[in-house]
């Protein structure tokens, strides 16, 4: 009995510990590795240039906001004057003839004054006509563009509502990924924040490229800032924008339309000055040779200089 019962006990203390076992590995937090943090973070760049789209949205449309007022102000200006014109020739008319201008004429006895008085008459109608014609164009007019800027307003105060959610949700995003980034093994960190803030070789380039690639070297060691367009600060298209610029080249701020903007060529055709890309269109850099692309990485890091890894396309302007 003895050992029936300890043969009870053996096998419930054998069960429990496979349970806490089980229980553990299910509890136990999976592996994160390097490609889990490269994705968090790609995540987090697809956000960033999601509000640089929406940015670049809200400075258009506060454009046409500003355009529409003055148009209106404009319309309004000349809408005030016609009618007062108008009014004052109605006014005249009813003071010069109460009864009207054609019922004065009926009393005339010489036909040619008749005739003449006539003649007057109707023009000064037809010209009346053409007023209220034009008052009727400008009116038009004007309502017009006020029904513009409220839809203008309507969609300004939708994208800043959007770009604020967008913001909150890029900042959650980062949170996480520098949760899985410090998961990581210290070897493993150090490689995947590896870059360089010097090039240590000749770039072989010239003309426009030449000043593309000059202007982003010079911007090397200058901090990462989400929505950075210089001239202390950059995104990755911020700076790329700006050193196309520096080469007399104007292209879109946000990346997918400077992708499509570009001319696409091969990775196997890249030479300095060209733009490399992420697939996913969340990252931009400027190639600058021997394997090697200046970009603005993220937040915490500075302009810097890294391999290909990454980039899988490229696009050539000018």
């Amino acid at each position: 009995m003895r050992h029936q019962r300890a043969g009870i006990a053996v096998l419930c203390a054998t069960g429990l510990s496979l349970g806490l076992l089980s229980f553990s590995s299910a509890q136990a937090t999976p592996t994160v590795t390097v490609k889990d943090v490269q994705n968090a973070f790609q995540k987090v760049e697809a956000k960033s240039e999601h509000v640089n789209a929406l940015t670049v949205q809200i400075k258009t449309t506060k454009s046409q906001i500003a355009d529409l007022n003055a148009d209106i102000a404009r319309d309004k200006k000349k809408y005030q004057t016609q009618k007062d014109a108008l009014s004052a020739s109605i006014v005249s008319q009813q003071l010069d003839s109460p009864l009207g201008p054609t019922v004065s004429l009926l009393g005339s006895r010489s036909p040619q004054a008749f005739l003449d008085g006539l003649g007057a008459v109707q023009a000064l109608n037809s010209s009346q006509s053409d007023a209220l014609d034009k008052f009727s164009e400008t009116s038009k007019e004007l309502n017009n563009r006020r029904v513009q800027l409220k839809e203008r307003i309507a969609d300004l105060n939708k994208d800043q509502k959007a770009a604020k959610a967008t913001q909150a949700e890029m900042r959650k995003k980062y949170q996480v990924a520098k949760s899985q980034l410090a998961q990581l093994s210290r070897p493993q960190q150090a490689s995947f924040d590896s870059g360089e803030t010097k090039v240590d070789f000749t770039v072989s380039a010239s003309g426009r490229a030449k000043k593309a690639v000059d202007f982003a070297m010079a911007q090397l060691g200058d901090p990462y800032q989400w929505g950075g367009n210089g001239p202390n600060a950059w995104d990755c298209s911020g700076l790329t924008q700006h050193a196309m610029a520096a080469a007399g080249i104007s292209i879109p701020r946000v990346v997918g339309p400077q992708y499509a903007a570009s001319q696409h060529i091969p990775m196997s055709q890249l030479q300095p000055g060209d733009l490399v890309f992420y697939a996913s269109m969340a990252h931009v850099g400027i190639y600058i040779g021997n394997g090697k692309v200046i970009h603005a990485p993220r937040p915490g890091k500075t302009v810097e200089v890294t391999g290909l890894s990454g980039f899988s396309l490229a696009g050539r302007f000018g």
